[in-house]
């Protein structure tokens, strides 16, 4: 297969050189020699100050990629890239598609081709229904109004430039051939025409250079087939796709999106633009050309993710300037110059590259409460605490008596409640005060003690005299069993029942082995 694809290359080679034709992206000059056409990678429009050179340079380095993937691929024919494989469709979404090949893919992967042979009606003959539409003047009058509007930078769009009517022609058949689909009617309240439309317009005219029946075709696609229901009465798509923009900008970085909702601001209010013009007058053109090679390479599966997807890829790479964003007017500075921020197409296609893997939630109705919703799942992972019994109560710190005496006393509440009345068993095992310390008596001796202070006694030695005395005179023994003496109705020296002498039980001489023995 590598030697047939050397050959075909070859043959084809041998058939441009003698054709005279060199291959796609150069041109003769006129001493015979092939030199590459360096094109305009802003379209006419006036290059910004900043950032120009990093763009324009990243636009052509991505353009000789594209240029040298179609020749490995002998692919001048774009034959290959027309089929959008996986492996060309993982090409394009990391570099784009070269400036010459653009026009012809575009017109095969947005459908356009396939639309205009299925159409029964013509460019020619929907423009010249136009002439003849009354019901259509209030639309027209509006066309008319956002001609001036539409590119007033570029010196095809001025006053009087030679892009303005053919930019009013293309309108025109594309707010008849909008009314006068089946169900028309009831889907497009709005005369077929929608402000927004005027730029995606004039954008693919520049493109096509200013092909009206290419840009016309291409037009309706975007309009009928990719996006549907941006441009019907009520926007509705529209707004429930903005909604899904912000959250997911909360998703990817929470930091900066939770700043914006301090103030009061959501992304959604200044993104309409982004999603309802794809990012035409937000993005600069070597940019935003690559942004909608993305859009029509994926025009079979789902454009509105891929825009989405893009303009997410500009938030994520200016949330680092919104989260250092001073106030209020230079967060929204900074939401509003977001795409012209940009300098490096690489990175940002990488960007959207990597949005591609990550998969976001799906938002839930605010009306449906998330704690009500009984799913498996959630009824596997919640905790139901056990219900309360005696045990568990008694072996719960909070359910002693005592210890929520102490947490009530500790507590810096100013008014503490009164505590209950101790339980039998936290009176029994309250312990009993043995000692006491009183101030009043001149000795500190324990209450207990057969020693008392007499009373006339005032010195301590002569206290002391007196108890020896008595000691001698008991012979040196103590009487525990006298009225006076405090050791037997203390509490602590006190006898139990149980411990009582008794007499002891005189067994019997004949069950006594002693005695048997005896």
């Amino acid at each position: 297969s590598t030697h047939r694809r050397r050959g075909h290359r070859t043959m084809r080679a041998i058939e441009r050189k003698q054709n005279g034709s060199p291959r796609p992206g150069c041109a003769a000059s006129a001493d015979g020699r092939v030199v590459v056409v360096a094109h305009d990678p802003w379209f006419g429009f006036p290059a910004p100050e900043k950032n120009d050179s990093c763009l324009a340079s990243s636009s052509r380095r991505l353009d000789a990629r594209c240029r040298e993937f179609q020749r490995q691929h002998d692919d001048d024919d774009a034959g290959r890239m027309i089929r959008r494989g996986d492996f060309v469709r993982a090409f394009v979404r990391t570099h784009g598609v070269s400036h010459e090949m653009r026009p012809r893919l575009w017109l095969a992967w947005s459908g356009a081709d396939a639309k205009r042979e299925a159409s029964v009606t013509s460019y020619a003959e929907a423009l010249a229904n136009a002439e003849s539409r009354q019901d259509l003047k209030y639309c027209f009058a509006q066309i008319e109004m956002d001609l001036e509007r539409t590119f007033p930078e570029h010196a095809k769009f001025t006053e009087g430039g030679e892009a303005l009517p053919a930019l009013r022609r293309v309108l025109r058949a594309l707010s008849v051939s909008l009314t006068s689909t089946a169900g028309a009617a009831e889907q497009n309240l709005n005369c077929g025409y929608v402000q927004g439309m005027n730029y995606l317009a004039g954008f693919l005219l520049v493109v096509m250079d200013e092909r009206e029946d290419d840009a016309y075709w291409v037009l309706r696609c975007v309009v009928e087939d990719m996006f549907p229901g941006f441009y019907d009465a009520g926007l509705g798509q529209l707004r429930s796709d903005l909604d899904t923009l912000d959250f997911r900008f909360s998703r990817v970085s929470r930091e900066a999106h939770a700043k914006l909702d301090g103030m009061g601001l959501a992304v959604k209010y200044f993104t309409a633009r982004w999603l309802m013009c794809c990012l035409i007058g937000c993005a600069r053109m070597p940019l935003l050309t690559r942004v909608w090679d993305l859009l029509f390479v994926d025009a079979d599966r789902k454009p509105r993710e891929t825009i989405l997807r893009c303009s997410l890829g500009i938030l994520a790479l200016q949330a680092p300037f919104i989260r250092a964003a001073e106030d209020m007017n230079a967060s929204v500075e900074c939401i509003r110059e977001a795409g012209n921020n940009i300098d490096n197409i690489d990175a940002f296609l990488q960007r959207v590259s990597d949005l591609r893997e990550m998969n976001f939630p799906t938002t839930r109705s605010p009306a449906v409460d998330a704690s009500t919703l009984a799913t498996p799942a959630r009824k596997r992972a919640k905790f139901h605490a056990p219900p309360p019994t005696p045990a568990r109560v008694a072996m719960t710190p909070v359910g002693n008596s005592t210890w929520s005496n102490l947490v009530a006393f500790f507590s810096p509440t100013p008014s503490k409640p009164v505590a209950p009345p101790l339980s039998a068993r936290a009176s029994a095992m309250k312990p009993t005060r043995l000692w006491s310390f009183d101030a009043a008596s001149p000795r500190k001796t324990p209450p207990t003690s057969s020693f008392r202070h007499r009373e006339g006694v005032e010195n301590a030695d002569d206290t002391l005299a007196v108890e020896l005395s008595e000691v001698r005179k008991s012979g040196g023994k103590r009487k525990r069993g006298g009225v006076d003496d405090e050791y037997a109705t203390s509490p602590m020296f006190a006898k139990s029942p149980r411990m009582a002498r008794t007499p002891p039980i005189a067994k019997s001489p004949l069950r006594s082995p002693l005695g048997a023995m005896r």
